[in-house]
């Protein structure tokens, strides 16, 4: 299956697709699965429960049909399109009244019947509940790696603070080694010069012996 409208560029299901459009703004932890960056206008979430800023979507997928997070093969009814809100209640009654109203009129001049009215807003429901159990999911996942990373801060601060304090120790322990070695080479050293003291001595007396007795003989 093509992953792009040929000569378009869109990506699949952007002409046909379902758009729903939010009051909030885009939550600061919920990000592009591919760039990472945070989702702030336009964003579609895929079938395969992930979720892709708007150039992502265009620039990966107009090119491959494959899901660069999962690699599943998405089809153009795939996508839903989610397009991020100020919180300005006329914005969104404007964008979703447009879309209900978008059909044009029959070629009676009929305008349109109750129950197309009704099924277009049962549709946009349905891809309203959609919207929002990806989105909650993506911000679980989110939540997720966010306390995955907090707990490898956690444990990478615990193990440098381990570190830390066997370094200290050790570097305490080598310091009273050599003040030890240190003393041990002085009380050798000072040995030593009373060694040598007394052999001066020994030879004073012994050349003080010997020159009286050269003297008297």
């Amino acid at each position: 299956m093509s992953s792009t409208r040929a000569g378009t560029g869109m990506p699949p299901g952007s002409s046909s697709g379902r758009s729903v459009t939010s009051s909030r703004p885009a939550a600061p932890a919920l990000q592009c699965n591919l760039c990472n960056k945070p989702l702030a206008t336009t964003c579609f979430l895929c079938a395969c429960d992930c979720i892709f800023c708007e150039e992502c979507t265009y620039s990966h997928f107009e090119h491959s049909s494959e899901c660069p997070t999962c690699r599943r093969r998405l089809g153009e009814n795939d996508f839903t399109e989610l397009v991020v809100a100020d919180s300005n209640g006329s914005d969104m009654s404007k964008t979703s009244m447009q879309a209900l109203f978008s059909t044009k009129k029959s070629s009676s001049g009929v305008g349109l019947q109750y129950s197309d009215i009704c099924q277009s807003l049962i549709q946009q429901i349905d891809a309203s509940k959609k919207s929002t159990k990806f989105l909650l999911k993506q911000l679980l996942v989110e939540s997720h790696r966010s306390g995955s990373r907090s707990m490898v801060a956690v444990r990478a601060h615990e193990s440098l603070k381990a570190e830390h304090t066997h370094l200290k120790q050790l570097n305490s322990s080598q310091r009273l080694q050599y003040e030890r070695t240190i003393n041990e080479l002085q009380n050798k050293l000072k040995a030593r010069e009373s060694t040598i003291s007394e052999q001066n001595q020994m030879l004073k007396k012994f050349q003080h012996y010997h020159g009286s007795s050269g003297g008297g003989g």
